[in-house]
Formats: structure tokens, C-alpha cells, sequence
């Protein structure tokens, strides 16, 4: 392909995989501004294009390039191979979609109430087999795929009237399902079902709900027997958006196999889902362990055998001399030709750190390489320092380097990355938000820049003729039940449903019938009907205008991302699906009463024995024609199944075909990118170009099965990136994970528990050493880069960037079982309001939360504040912020009860993940004595949080930074009223000269100061724990500095600069260091004290207590001792002290909680009741000591 520039006569030249011409260039070639000639050869064609490209000014760069597509025979036999025979063992012949005999558990020869054996996972110890390991983990998947509609359909056969609301097994049921049209589409033949929602019982926003999301698993039975004996099994093949908001709705779905289509527009359906389950995202991992069975297993000496002795890649040991000069900068010409395997370079001048470095020699030097990037530890630029090396050393005829990603947007991050050297790389799956850099480069899109010729050997082009061929003569089958009429009488004779005897009495009956409308000629069976014609009854609920609408499941663009992967077709729009669409239309049928006498089908025989339908009596016709028209269509079911069955082959043909042709793309690009759901789904067409290395970002969160698949017979060479401390796989099935099952472990994970070699990465660029201090539980040698010390406090929190605000307020659940906590989340929304008064903006703030009816609280809360409606904060749960982060994340961790159940957040990842988003300010609000006493890594946490400087409590300590007062939260009322601020008047002169009587506004919306504000951080401080014997004298209400009305004081310039230079010194050189140096500076300053008033009192006893008091102002000595303790209370704790934690409010009747230590971090709780709601001394001691 060719592209000429500016210039009239351009210099041509040939070169491969130049398709990154811009979208004017593309528009160009789609207005049909082109000069083609085609070369044709034996199986090879050669394209050459010229454009004419308008506007050629604004294109940045036109490049020449040359295509050639060539027949590719490993697409064929990849997919050939997939059938198997008889005598495979029983895993390898199952089928693509689950059986109804799998969805009722009857093929696993148990019960429905019996447990189905499943192998066990081993995750301590090495594999018997390669076999073995691949049937584990092929029923383990399948399982997990197969178990959410199995229990949806156990449900509703245990109570086949329920409704939604009824459901403890999140099924979704949708009755009044009929078939009205089949769609003839390149990846099948899909029914479309048209259905109530009258059990929902809600409105639906079918735009913002997981409900039948293509590729969704689905199982119907008749309205009647609800799943006692019949179960059909389908998959959304497209959920068109207009299609759903119709009334009633409609969808496509793909029957599971072509022997169980059903084709009667008359015959209704009982309709359900789970919405726990998505079928999709597993169903081509298992067809491609099936399909390794059949494989050599690249690695599997270390995947299954467990041999830590991880040697260099095949490819490597031939060529070891590599060119390093993009890693290392000092004297580049002396790292253009290193041997890696032997002289890797020492201590050299580099980007990376040592430990990046140390990564990065792995990742280019063993078959199997495995990096842990702690958060913040810059996995990700690694692993495109790793890419861009291996690129810049690919050779003519390399086979492309193969990337996959978790989800999307990890992917298209790193293929950002990829652009500044390879912009030709190709993306497989066509979902991205990145319409600028990324969406051009979908495979999709590149085919669209080639109108690329039938290849001559392949399949594509046969196959769609038989297509067109075969899906002519199912619409002949389907026309009787077309043409909006009665079925005619020939039809009846073509399937011996009658005698053409028969039919002829029929015809010779209608003659000398008189017609009422001469334009309309009626038909014999019409006629012989009579008055017992009438019309089928296919009637749905249609309008529920007073039903409440459904809380949204997810936002558009993350629907659209699930639903991407879930394509069945390689066109553009993810919904609809192309293809001819044959409309039923049969709105007639026989009067067949219930009480007819004709109730046997020997009785109905026998009538329709009678060779003159004439003779038969009046009344029975309507019954006999309603027989005669479940006969057939029994009959025309049967021939349209067995043309369904050759259509099922043509379909793979088509698919043969259609990754002939991407394979000559893909073969001609250096990087391909796709997710791990779509390294499955395309694991043929990648396995044809057969890549030698395959690199899997976010492996720890992807499922052992999924990497496996990933092991293709070419591959030498396997890069895992991720992070086992963080999020693991998810899974549909919760009983599956952990012991003995296992299935959430990550191969990731389980070779690094077996110290198959692997580097962690040390040094985080994130999160400020006080949040960072979080994660010392998780990883003991993370370290902080310099460049987190210099970050910026939160605005409106005095310095305080981390802080557990600790409540008791109990939790709730919402409709969908979901876990919610009302006051918490107004607490939440009232803290993000002050931070929003105080400077801190909508898009550096998240919010994060362990349940999804949480997040939708928060969001409904957020959007009604007065304050902030109109702003769009992000309001996620935690598994889908992985590898993300903002400037100030607030956790709202929900669980609070009596039954002391902590549910998620007992997982250890998922705390892990949510410690570590957070750059700059870290606050989590929850009952954190209920945390601590259910887990001992929570219990981990609250110690370094109770450490200096200490940041929990019962009460969110807010600053006023204009006037240096002290606000504390305990309840989301208390935020009424501080606009940010203080309740103090604002009183600053305006530019007009009068005074401002506003509260205290420290955004200052509504007027102009004439004069700048002071501002200042006076929480600014430390508390050494060495100190907590002398508390007796501290303020137990509270560990900030006191706030009632009788002590509060004005703080000085002074201390304020005092108390943020001991902020800074904790920055700058760490919380230890910092800490030990304010301890001296504490001690020093109790000196100081002590000496003060020793003086005082010796100048006292010299000038006699008269003149004492005259001189303080005060009555008596004591009370000057006493303002001078207060006041020094009050130095104390603005420059160190975060003292004791306050206790909660008491309830009425009055009860106190006190915990036991049975071993370390973990609590025995007592509850007693006090009398008069005040405990003694003693108690309230032991409850202020639970938390130091």
C-alpha cells in the first residue's frame, strides 16, 4: 500500500506494517479516493494502493507501505483440531455452552441436592501430570462459569412463582418470553425473544444495567414445569439498546447447540439469569485448555513441575548480543552490543533504580520471568523499559511480541506507552476510550485501510457463498410461520401431516363459497375453520408506568467495557448484530377449548383418519387444526435444526476465514495487544503467527487457567507482571476460592510462594511517607523515593493526610443484598464538601468502598448536596481501582453490627489495594474496634495508625486554615455551619470597604478581601509513645488540642511555624527520624517548663500571694496554676500531641465494649451496661488503652 506525499512524484517505496496514517487518510480511503491494482498469484496476492489524499497539509505524516496477504494454514489446523473424539477423556468432550443436563447437575450422575466432586488444587506442592493439571483447572473454570445460573435454576425450581424480590440467589426473571425472528449472523443463528419484566418488578435503565449483557448466560423453561424437566440453555448474542427500550423488550440469543432451537412464535417461555455470573469472559479459556491438551506445553516444567532452575529463553541462547543503549545512558555506543547472558552491565548510569534494574535483567533473560511491583514502584514502567528493548533488538521475520492486560484500561495505558517507538502496533478487541491514540490501531479499524481481496485457498469466500446458499432455503423452511396467516394446506401435505387426498377435499370445499371482501380471497383451511379461527394469544404485560426505577449497576462506559470482550463479531458496534433477519408472523390458531372431547392425541389421530376434512364436525375442527399445527412445526423445527447444524459448520468456516485474513496483519506488526479475556477469545489467530514472547500485565489478578491457555506450542518466552499482595482473580463462585480449592490463586502468585525466581521492585514514587507507613504490614522493605517528601498537605486538614475517623453507627443492606451505610456515607459526602470549600478539586478526589450498594449511596448523596450536585467525583469499589490513584482517596469501609461480621473487608489483598491509592491524603471512615477485633491485618494496621503521629479517633479533627481554629466531627451534623471553615465570623474588610458578616468562608465565593488571610497548620505534629505514662494530666475527650469554649486560645505566628517545621522535618526525612528529633525537642521543652515554674513560684513566695494574684488577674494561686497548665497543655499538643483517643458516644440504655487481648491483634469483647451511662474511672482507663 502506498501513500504519496505532498510532492507530484513521490520516490516509492516498501515498507511493512505502515498503517498509522491518521483518521483524514482513512476518511479518504473510505470517499473511494483510490487507484488499485491487484497482482494475483497461486496462494499469494500482492496489493498495491495509491491515494489521493485531500487536505495533505494536515496530515503529519503519509508513509509508504507495502501489503501482502498470504494463505496462513495454522488458522485452519488450529481450529480443525479442536474436535475430538469418542475415546478423548470425558472433560475434552464437552461442549462449547454448558448442556441443560450440566445446568441441572443430572451429567454429573448427582442430584439436584448433592454436591459435585471437583479435583482439588494443588497450590502447595508440584503436579502428578500435565494432564492432570489441565483437567483441575479446566472443572474448577467451568464450574465457577456453570454454578450462578445452576443456582438461579435450582431456585426457581424450588419456587417457580417468585419474584425478584423473592430471590436470594440474585436471580433475574423475565417471563412472557416468545420467539419472533430469527437473525442469520456471521458467528450463528440467534433467535430473538421478545419478554415481560413484570417480575422485576422496577423500571429498568437498560442502558446502565448488567441484565443481559451479551454474552450472558441464560436458561428458559416452560411457564408451567419450572425446570422440573425442561431446560434449554442460550447466550445473549446482542442486546441492541433500541430493541430493549421497545415494549416489550427485545434481545438475540444463541440457542446452545443446533438440536435444541425452538422455532413456535406461539409457545411461551419462562426466562432467568444470574446476575452474579458473566459466562463470557470464560468460555474461550476452556476451550483453550482443551485445546493444550492436544499441545506441547511450552514452560510447564516450571507451571507444573515446580523446577526453580528458570534457564534463558531458545531464542536468546542462539543470539545472546543485545543492544542496551535505551536502557543505559553513560557511553551508549559501549551497551549497542552486550551479551547479556553473560556480561549484563554493572553499576552504570541509568533511569531505573536497582531494583528496576535487577527486574529488567530478568525479564530478558529467563523463559519465565516474574516482577512484583509493589504500588507506586513503577511495574509498568519496567515493564516498557523491557518492551522497548526487546523491540529494538526484534530482527526481519521475528515473530510480533504479544501484550495483554487485565482489563482495558491497563492495556491501553501501556500501549500508550508503546506509541513513542512502534506506532504500528495492532490491538485485538475494538473497546477503548482512547479514541485518539489507541481506537485507530484496533485490528477492527487497520482492516478498514486495506479492502484486502478474498486469499485464494481460503475459506472466507466458499463459506459465505454456502452461506447465502443455505440461509435461502431456512427462510423457505420458516415461511409458513411468515406470512401472517394460516399455515397453508400444502404445507401440511409437504410434512405428511395430512394426505394430499386430504387436501384435496379441501379445496374442493371452498368452491361456491360466496366472499364478502372480492379483494380478499380466503384459504381452504381459513374456510374450513370457520368461527373456530382466532387469534394466538402472545399478549405481554406491557406498562408498569408506577413502578419505582432500578438503583443503575453500572456507569455506560463500564457496561460497554464488559460487553466489548463479549463481541461475538468483529464489527464495530458492540450490540447489534448483523445479519438477515426473518420476522415470525403467525397470529392465528384453532379454537382448541379445554373441555373439548378430543383430549388424547389416539382421539385426534382418529379424526384426522377421515380422508373428507369436510365430514369432520364443526366443533372438533378448531382443536384438530391446533394439533395439526403443533405437528408441524414440530416438523419444520426438526428441518431447520438440521440445516442449523450445517449453518454451525459454515460458522466455523467463516471464522476460518476471517483470521486467515487477520493473520497476514498481524503477521506484519511487531506488538499486538489484547486483554487476557482476549488472549483466549483469539488465541487461534494469535497462535498462527506463532509468537515466542508473551508479556501479561495485572498477571495476579488474572486466573492460573487464563495464563495457561496464554502457553502456546511457539513460546519461549513468558513475562508475568503484577502484584500477588493486591487484588486477586475474581471469581462468580466465592465457595471456590481458598482451601481446598484454591482457584483465586494466580499462577503469579503460586510460583512466587514456590520461590520460582522472581525480583520485587522497592522503591515507591506515590504515596507520602505517612501513608506509605500503611503498607508496612504488606511489604517490609518498601521504600520512599525522594520526590514523595516534597508533596502538599491536604487543604483544610492542618497536615493531618492520613486519619481513621472511627464510628459504631450500624450498617444496612439494600435491595440487592448490597451492604450500606447511611450516616457513613453522609459523613463521607459532608468531609468531601469541606474539602471542596477549602480548595481541594472534584477530580482529585475518589472515593472508594468495599460494596457496590455503598457506592451507589455516596453517588445519590453527592449529586442531591446543594454544594455539589453538578460535579462528577469518582465513587468506584475497590476491585475496580486496581492500578489506579489520586491525590486524597477517602475508604468508607460500611460494616458495622452486632454480630461483629466484617465480611470483604477480611480480605487481605483488597486492604492492600485500599491503603495504596491515595498520593497525598488517606482518610478511612468505619467502626474500626469491630475491624480490629475480626482481623489480625486490620489489627496491623490500627498499631501503625495508633504510632506517631497518631491518627485515629472517634472524632475528624478539621482546621480552619484562615483562622487557626480547631473543628471536630463526630457526627455529619456537626459539618452545618463550618462552610468549610469555622463557625467564627469572617469580619475581613471587603474591597468596597465594608465588613464581611459571613461565617468564616475560606474559599471566599461570595466577596473580594481586601487584605491577604493568614493561614496556617498548627496540627502539625508529633506524639511520642515513650510518653503515655504521664497522661494523666492530657485531655481524655479528645487527642487534638482542647476545643471547648473556656480553653480554646489564639495559637502564635510562632508556634504555628513551629509546629509546621516539624511537619516538614517528618517529610523530609522520615517518620523515625523526625519523630526521635521532636522527642528531644519535647523533652527540652518539659525542661523549660519545669524551670518556668519553678521561677514562678520562687518569685511568687518572695513578692507574697497578694501581689500574685494581682499580677496573673486571678483569685488564688491554684487557678494561676491552672491557666498555666492549660496553657502549656495546649503548646504540647499543637506541636506533639495526638493524644488519647476519645470514647464513642454512649447509646441509652447506657453500654459500654471492652476488649481482651488473647494473643496479638487478636480481641475478646465484653459488653456491660453502666449504670446511669457513666463507667469508672477504671473502665474508661482500659478503653482509652485499647487503642495505644
Amino acid at each position: 500500500m502506498v501513500y504519496p506525499s505532498k510532492s507530484t512524484h513521490p520516490q516509492t517505496q516498501s515498507i511493512q506494517c505502515a498503517w498509522d496514517i491518521n483518521s483524514k487518510v482513512a476518511r479518504a480511503i473510505a470517499n473511494n479516493n483510490r487507484v488499485v491494482r491487484h497482482v494475483h498469484f497461486a496462494a499469494r496476492v500482492e496489493v498495491r494502493y495509491i491515494e489521493d489524499v485531500p487536505d495533505a497539509e494536515d496530515v503529519n505524516s503519509a508513509r509508504y507501505s507495502h501489503f501482502t496477504s498470504r494463505l496462513n494454514t495454522n488458522v485452519r489446523d488450529y481450529v480443525m483440531t479442536l474436535q475430538f473424539d469418542d475415546d478423548s477423556p470425558e472433560w475434552l468432550r464437552k461442549r462449547e455452552i454448558p448442556s441443560s443436563l450440566e445446568i441441572t447437575g443430572e451429567d454429573e450422575g448427582a442430584a439436584c441436592d448433592e454436591s459435585i466432586e471437583l479435583e482439588v488444587n494443588r497450590v502447595h506442592a508440584a503436579w502428578e501430570s500435565k494432564e492432570k493439571y489441565l483437567e483441575a483447572h479446566y472443572r474448577l473454570l467451568r464450574e465457577d462459569a456453570v454454578t450462578p445460573l445452576r443456582s438461579a435454576v435450582f431456585e426457581m425450581r424450588e419456587n417457580p412463582r417468585m419474584t425478584e424480590e423473592d430471590s436470594f440467589e440474585q436471580t433475574a426473571i423475565y417471563e412472557k418470553v416468545f420467539i419472533v425472528a430469527f437473525t442469520f449472523a456471521n458467528a450463528g443463528i440467534a433467535a430473538r425473544i421478545s419478554f415481560s419484566t413484570r417480575r422485576v418488578g422496577k423500571k429498568i435503565l437498560w442502558e446502565q444495567s448488567k441484565r443481559l449483557k451479551t454474552g450472558t448466560i441464560v436458561a428458559l423453561t416452560l411457564p408451567d414445569d419450572g425446570f422440573k424437566t425442561v431446560c434449554l440453555v442460550g447466550v445473549v448474542a446482542g442486546r441492541p439498546l433500541a430493541g430493549l427500550q421497545q415494549n416489550p423488550p427485545e434481545i438475540d440469543i444463541f440457542f446452545a447447540a443446533p438440536d435444541e432451537i425452538e422455532i413456535d412464535p406461539h409457545q411461551e417461555w419462562l426466562m432467568v439469569e444470574s446476575r452474579n455470573g458473566f459466562f463470557e469472559s470464560q468460555r474461550h479459556t476452556l476451550l483453550g485448555l482443551q485445546k493444550l491438551a492436544k499441545e506441547s506445553f511450552p514452560l510447564a516444567k516450571y507451571i507444573v513441575d515446580l523446577d526453580d532452575n528458570v534457564q534463558p529463553p531458545r531464542y536468546l541462547i542462539d543470539h545472546p548480543v543485545k543492544d542496551l543503549s535505551s536502557v543505559f545512558k553513560e557511553g551508549n555506543d559501549d551497551f549497542q552490543n552486550v551479551d547479556i547472558l553473560d556480561a549484563w552491565p554493572g553499576n552504570t548510569s541509568s533511569d531505573l533504580d536497582s531494583s528496576q534494574i535487577e527486574a529488567l535483567q530478568r525479564m530478558l533473560t529467563k523463559q519465565l520471568a516474574i516482577v512484583q511491583g509493589p504500588p507506586g514502584t513503577g511495574k509498568t514502567h519496567v515493564s516498557v523499559v523491557a518492551l522497548k528493548t526487546l523491540h529494538k533488538n526484534m530482527k526481519h521475520g521475528d515473530p510480533p511480541i504479544i501484550i495483554a492486560a487485565h482489563t482495558n484500561h491497563a492495556l491501553d495505558q501501556l500501549l500508550r506507552h508503546v506509541i513513542p517507538f512502534e506506532k504500528a502496533f495492532i490491538r485485538l478487541g475494538s473497546f477503548t476510550t482512547d479514541f485518539e491514540n489507541i481506537a485507530p490501531r484496533t485490528l477492527h479499524e487497520v482492516k478498514q485501510l486495506v479492502k484486502t481481496p478474498e486469499i485464494r485457498g481460503g475459506a472466507r469466500g466458499p463459506a459465505k457463498a454456502k452461506m447465502r446458499r443455505l440461509v435461502s432455503v431456512m427462510a423457505d423452511i420458516l415461511r409458513p410461520l411468515m406470512e401472517g396467516t394460516l399455515i397453508p394446506s400444502e404445507v401440511f401435505v409437504q410434512y405428511g401431516i395430512i394426505t394430499e387426498a386430504q387436501r384435496e377435499s379441501l379445496i374442493e370445499g371452498t368452491k361456491g363459497w360466496l366472499r364478502s371482501d372480492p379483494d380478499k380471497e380466503p384459504g381452504d383451511i381459513e374456510l374450513w375453520l370457520g368461527k373456530e379461527l382466532r387469534k394466538a394469544n402472545v399478549s405481554q404485560s406491557l406498562h408498569f408506568f408506577d413502578l419505582p426505577t432500578e438503583e443503575p449497576d453500572l456507569e455506560y462506559e463500564q457496561l460497554n467495557e464488559e460487553e466489548a470482550e463479549a463481541k461475538v463479531d468483529e464489527e464495530n458496534d458492540v450490540e447489534t448484530l448483523k445479519g438477515t433477519c426473518l420476522r415470525l408472523n403467525e397470529p392465528f390458531t384453532g379454537n382448541a377449548g379445554p373441555y373439548s372431547p378430543l383430549n388424547t392425541e389416539e382421539k385426534l389421530k382418529t379424526q384426522l383418519e377421515e380422508q373428507d376434512l369436510w365430514k369432520i364436525n364443526h366443533s372438533y375442527r378448531g382443536t384438530i387444526y391446533c394439533y395439526m399445527q403443533r405437528q408441524v412445526k414440530l416438523a419444520i423445527r426438526d428441518a431447520f435444526r438440521h440445516k442449523a447444524a450445517e449453518y454451525s459448520v459454515l460458522v466455523k468456516q467463516l471464522k476460518i476465514g476471517r483470521w486467515e485474513i487477520e493473520a497476514c496483519f498481524l503477521e506484519q506488526a511487531k506488538i499486538i495487544g489484547c486483554t487476557t479475556t482476549g488472549l483466549s477469545k483469539y488465541r487461534g489467530l494469535i497462535a498462527s503467527v506463532k509468537p515466542k514472547v508473551i508479556m501479561i500485565e495485572e498477571a495476579a489478578e488474572t486466573l492460573e487457567a487464563y495464563v495457561t491457555s496464554a502457553c502456546m506450542p511457539s513460546l519461549e518466552h513468558l513475562i508475568l507482571v503484577g502484584d500477588h499482595e493486591q487484588l486477586r482473580g475474581h471469581l462468580q463462585c466465592n465457595e471456590l476460592a481458598g482451601k481446598p480449592f484454591y482457584l483465586d490463586v494466580s499462577m503469579f502468585e503460586r510460583l512466587v510462594r514456590h520461590s520460582i525466581g522472581h525480583t520485587q521492585l522497592i522503591t515507591q514514587r506515590r504515596m507520602i511517607p505517612e501513608i506509605r507507613r500503611l503498607l508496612m504490614p504488606f511489604y517490609e522493605n518498601l521504600q520512599d523515593h525522594p520526590s514523595v517528601r516534597t508533596r502538599k498537605s491536604v487543604p483544610g486538614m492542618g497536615g493531618i493526610n492520613t486519619y481513621f475517623f472511627m464510628h459504631e453507627w450500624l450498617e444496612d443492606t439494600d435491595r440487592l443484598m448490597s451492604k450500606v451505610n447511611i450516616l457513613e456515607a453522609d459523613m463521607i459526602v459532608g468531609f468531601i464538601n469541606h474539602l471542596r470549600f477549602n480548595g481541594a478539586k472534584p477530580e482529585d478526589i475518589t472515593v472508594l468502598t468495599y460494596y457496590n450498594g455503598q457506592r451507589k449511596l455516596i453517588l445519590s448523596r453527592l449529586r442531591r448536596h446543594p454544594n455539589l450536585q453538578g460535579n462528577r467525583f469518582k465513587v468506584v469499589t475497590i476491585d475496580s481501582y486496581q492500578g489506579e490513584e489520586n491525590d486524597i482517596v477517602l475508604l468508607s469501609l460500611v460494616r458495622s453490627n452486632r454480630t461483629k461480621s466484617i465480611g470483604f473487608l477480611a480480605v487481605i489483598n483488597r486492604l492492600c489495594v485500599a491503603l495504596s491509592r491515595a498520593r497525598r491524603g488517606l482518610y478511612i471512615f468505619g467502626n474500626g474496634p469491630l475491624l480490629f477485633h475480626s482481623s489480625v491485618r486490620w489489627f496491623d494496621v490500627a498499631k501503625v495508625m495508633g504510632e506517631n503521629p497518631r491518627r485515629m479517633g472517634w472524632e475528624l479533627p478539621i482546621i480552619c486554615e484562615l483562622h487557626g481554629n480547631y473543628e471536630y466531627i463526630k457526627h455529619p451534623e456537626d459539618f452545618e455551619g463550618t462552610s468549610g471553615g469555622c463557625k467564627t465570623p469572617c469580619r475581613e474588610e471587603l474591597l468596597c470597604g465594608h465588613i464581611c458578616n459571613l461565617a468564616c468562608h475560606p474559599n471566599d465565593r461570595n466577596a473580594e478581601r481586601a487584605t491577604p488571610s493568614v493561614k496556617g497548620s498548627p496540627f502539625q505534629r508529633s506524639h511520642s509513645s515513650t510518653d503515655s505514662g504521664s497522661r494523666s494530666h492530657m485531655r481524655q475527650s479528645n487527642q487534638f488540642p482542647p476545643h471547648s469554649s473556656s480553653s480554646r486560645s489564639q495559637l502564635s505566628q510562632q508556634e504555628i511555624g513551629q509546629s509546621i517545621q516539624a511537619y516538614q522535618a517528618f517529610s523530609e526525612g522520615g517518620h523515625v527520624e523526625a519523630d526521635n528529633r521532636i522527642e528531644a525537642e519535647k523533652v527540652e521543652a518539659a525542661k523549660l517548663k519545669a524551670e518556668k515554674v519553678k521561677a514562678e513560684k520562687a518569685e511568687a513566695d518572695k513578692k507574697g500571694i497578694t501581689n500574685a494574684n494581682e499580677q496573673s488577674g486571678v483569685a488564688t494561686d491554684a487557678e494561676a496554676l491552672e491557666k498555666l497548665r492549660i496553657l502549656d497543655e495546649e503548646t504540647e499538643a499543637a506541636l506533639f500531641g495526638d493524644l488519647l483517643a476519645p470514647s464513642p458516644p454512649k447509646a441509652s440504655p447506657k453500654k459500654e465494649e471492652k476488649a481482651k487481648m488473647v494473643r496479638p491483634g487478636v480481641f475478646r469483647w465484653e459488653e456491660t451496661f453502666v449504670p446511669g451511662g457513666i463507667s469508672g474511672g477504671k473502665e474508661k482507663e482500659q478503653e482509652q488503652n485499647l487503642l495505644d
